[in-house]
């Protein structure tokens, strides 16, 4: 099952090495732990650079948003069987 959406979600994460790593993640009232980071890629809107990460926990894959600008985490993908 494939979901778009663009959902406020907390995120812990990593900065280190000039990277950003993003370690668990809340959802819905529910913590998921993610094991790999799958794709990492940039956009632009206007002057503020967006990070993209594909992760993915032992049965989800989810595409992430952070705005570097002010931090704020969004799930705006859900890929799930």
């Amino acid at each position: 099952m494939h979901n778009i959406l663009h959902d406020s979600v907390d995120v812990l994460a990593t900065f280190a090495d000039r990277r950003v790593r993003p370690l668990h993640m809340r959802w819905n009232d529910r913590n998921y732990s993610i094991k790999n980071v799958n794709l990492v890629h940039t956009a632009r809107e206007g002057q503020k650079k967006i990070f993209y990460f594909s992760v993915s926990d032992i049965a989800n894959y989810f595409k992430l948003r952070l705005d570097s600008e002010t931090l704020e985490w969004h799930l705006v993908e859900v890929y799930s069987s």
